[in-house]
């Protein structure tokens, strides 16, 4: 039995590479030998053969009418393979894999990335949640009301909008999705400490504008990490595993801010976040990418083949790009951002409104809104089971179970004069509503894009997700405020659940469902099949071309 990995690093013997050479000729994969006039490969020796991979999307019948002229001549007058036209490849990646860095083992595996963009995700979102309870204070003290803290609040969705398709595009042309994350975190950091210090109202929102600059980074290449990290079948739990970050970043800030202003004063919380962020740039900077580095030589060898394929006179076909637009406007991900979209604005609607009444009917403190605001928290824990039932029985079930569920238990908020233990119960309810309906949306996503054939679309993809709950964190925070003042909180919350049962029909329709899910993971299977083989191939070709440069 040959052992691949020693031929992939290079520490084959002779006998070994032509065996493993042997073994893919006869596999089916495709190969062209040229020797002299082709004669036949039994009647020689494979360490006097040429043997080269045919170029991307080119067949068999395409060689054949490739110009003579233009096919490399067989110049071999030693023994060992010799491509005239070799693989172009790095002597540093394979002293990588012979001395490995330190706890190589831990900084690629599945569960260190998974609690890293969990963190990322709660930190992220804890500096944009851990100020509501602390808003009434700041902007009175600046001359404001519930509009301007609406106001406050959606200036941060404007800055994710504005960052998403930005870092989505850099990062899929860069594979890498953790160096641009770090850049991120640093602004989220400076923004931070920025809003901390501020004296002025317009201070405030250029601080919270560049947070959620920072937070279109993190989010989308967060996501964009963990789709290249997991397979179809289980992406939905590792994604539902990683948003119990977020959704207690973002339910967890109000009841951690308030209690931190009134232990520690109003800059308490701020140092908070700071710490998290400091965090999240130590874990990420620990991360090694192997993904990406094996995204990028692929890429490599593909360019390679279709300059190969081109110098042959062979036609070569474009490589699947698709736009931004062509991806949000196909069904799935239609109701896909719709589901996401609605669930921000449920959630921002209560936002900037619950603390307003909870102070004004019950005269409740910072710290004892931010209690309540617990009761959103909680649910929390059952993203990782929708997940799973995402990945077996598809997402539309779940996604509409939950949305109907989401604007039943709206409806009830709804209800005047209701006691403290009901309004708490309530919203217990819609945490849970919502912590169901978002990670089968993820799953939604990466399939849109997989069925595409674009596989480096996945970043893209998520800032359109990102997008959509921006631009539900911006609307829901304004119109609440406005009905608000308006018409008060019962207003505000029929309002929302009109819109939640508004959006079934097409969550019915166009979501997918277990049948769809099922094709998808196949396709993901397929795409990994080639991935394999691709790496494969590359491995052979560089290990001839190093012998023949070694032999020369």
């Amino acid at each position: 039995m040959i052992d691949e990995s020693a031929v992939i690093r290079g520490n084959a013997s002779p006998g070994e590479k032509e065996e493993y050479q042997s073994e893919i000729l006869n596999t089916g994969h495709k190969a062209e030998i040229d020797i002299g006039q082709k004669a036949e490969l039994d009647s020689r020796s494979l360490d006097t053969c040429s043997v080269h991979t045919a170029p991307v999307n080119a067949t068999d019948a395409d060689l054949e009418k490739g110009d003579p002229s233009k096919r490399e001549p067989s110049t071999n007058t030693h023994t060992g393979p010799v491509d005239p036209f070799p693989f172009p490849f790095d002597d540093s990646s394979e002293d990588k894999n012979a001395t490995k860095p330190f706890l190589y083992g831990l900084r690629t595996s599945k569960n260190y990335i998974t609690v890293t963009i969990l963190i990322c995700l709660f930190t992220d979102m804890i500096t944009y949640g851990i100020i509501i309870p602390l808003m009434p204070t700041l902007i009175k003290g600046m001359e404001g009301d519930s509009t301007k803290t609406g106001i406050l609040v959606a200036v941060y969705a404007a800055g994710i909008m504005f960052a998403s398709p930005v870092f989505g595009t850099i990062s899929d042309k860069m594979a890498s999705r953790r160096r641009p994350m770090i850049l991120g975190l640093f602004g989220l950091l400076t923004a931070t400490i920025i809003f901390m210090l501020a004296k002025v109202y317009w201070l405030l929102i250029i601080a919270r504008f560049f947070q959620g600059v920072s937070g279109g980074a993190v989010w989308t290449l967060s996501l964009a990490l963990m789709a290249d990290t997991f397979p179809a079948s289980e992406l939905g739990v590792q994604m539902g595993k990683s948003l119990i970050g977020h959704t207690m970043g973002m339910l967890g800030g109000p009841p951690i801010g308030g209690l931190l202003y009134e232990a520690f004063g109003s800059r308490a919380p701020f140092y908070f976040c700071i710490a998290f962020v400091s965090l999240a740039i130590i874990l990420l900077s620990c991360l090694i990418e192997k993904r990406a580095d094996e995204t990028q030589l692929i890429r490599q060898y593909e360019q390679y083949m279709n300059d190969k394929a081109i110098a042959q006179g062979i036609v070569v076909e474009e490589k699947p790009r698709i736009s931004m637009w062509k991806l949000v406007t196909t069904k799935r991900m239609i109701a896909a951002v719709l589901i996401t979209t609605l669930e921000a604005f449920d959630l921002a609607s209560l936002e900037p409104t619950l603390p307003y009444y909870l102070r004004e009917r019950f005269g409740m403190s910072e710290g004892q809104i931010g209690l309540v605001f617990i009761a959103f928290t909680m649910p929390t824990i059952v993203s990782p089971l929708a997940g799973w039932i995402s990945d077996r029985y598809g997402a539309k079930i779940l996604c509409f179970s939950a949305v109907t569920l989401c604007g039943c238990f709206m409806l009830i908020l709804s209800i005047k004069d209701k006691p403290l233990w009901g309004i708490t119960l309530t919203l217990v309810g819609v945490g849970l509503a919502t912590a169901s309906f978002i990670a089968p949306v993820l799953g939604e996503i990466s399939a849109v894009v997989r069925r595409t054939g674009d596989r480096d679309g996945f970043a893209r993809a998520f800032a359109i997700f990102n997008m959509s709950f921006s631009f539900g964190m911006l609307v829901g925070p304004i119109l609440a405020g406005y009905i608000y003042g308006k018409h008060g909180f019962s207003v505000n919350n029929i309002t929302t659940a009109c819109f939640l049962f508004a959006a079934l029909p097409i969550i019915g329709l166009w979501i997918g469902g277990r049948q769809d899910k099922m094709e998808d993971i196949k396709m993901y299977e397929a795409e990994e099949e080639e991935r394999k083989r691709i790496l494969s191939e590359i491995s052979l070709m560089r290990s001839n071309t190093r012998d023949s440069q070694t032999i020369a």
